[in-house]
């Protein structure tokens, strides 16, 4: 069940287990022996949140995320209703480019285009609406996935603190 989450890692990995250190999941890095007497730490993707820190101390670049990009493009092909999420930074990152991008995306099938920020504004509602017409005291809110992959795998007794507001996105 090794490297088969949304984070893998790659060949570049000579070890050094630095993403050991500050993975805050217990047994989502694993150290293993190659056959050719290198050491490599793989991700147990069932223990794995997906929170990045690998990524963030990795002097290799020895950790991707799975690239889920030909599939995107096949079920695009096949006609698939596929929307596209698109975060507000992505027009200042690309101010001369994002129509073309986006109206290219249109013309090879994108069902929808989707501001983040539109779902954000949903869910905001969503915390208050839930506030006012419940005694609720305090909770976790869930927009990071990773935080809640966390408390389920590792601290589900938080589970009850967490907002029942599922973000539409």
């Amino acid at each position: 069940m090794l490297n088969n989450g949304l984070v893998i890692t790659n060949d570049n990995c000579i070890g050094c287990n630095k993403c050991i250190s500050v993975c805050s999941c217990a047994g989502a890095c694993v150290a293993s022996c190659l056959e050719d007497g290198k050491n490599r730490i793989d991700v147990d993707g069932r223990m794995c949140v997906a929170c990045g820190a690998c990524f963030d101390v990795c002097e290799h670049s020895a950790r991707e995320f799975t690239d889920d990009t030909e599939e995107f493009f096949k079920a695009l092909k096949h006609g698939e209703k596929i929307s596209i999420l698109l975060a507000p930074a992505f027009k200042a990152n690309y101010p001369n480019e994002y129509e073309k991008v986006l109206g290219g995306l249109k013309k090879l099938g994108i069902n929808r285009i989707i501001s983040v920020s539109f779902g954000a504004d949903i869910t905001t509602w969503g915390y208050l609406n839930y506030i006012q017409k419940n005694d609720f005291k305090g909770g976790i809110s869930q927009p990071c996935p990773a935080v809640v992959g966390y408390i389920e795998r590792y601290m589900p007794e938080l589970i009850p603190k967490l907002f029942p507001v599922q973000s539409p996105m």
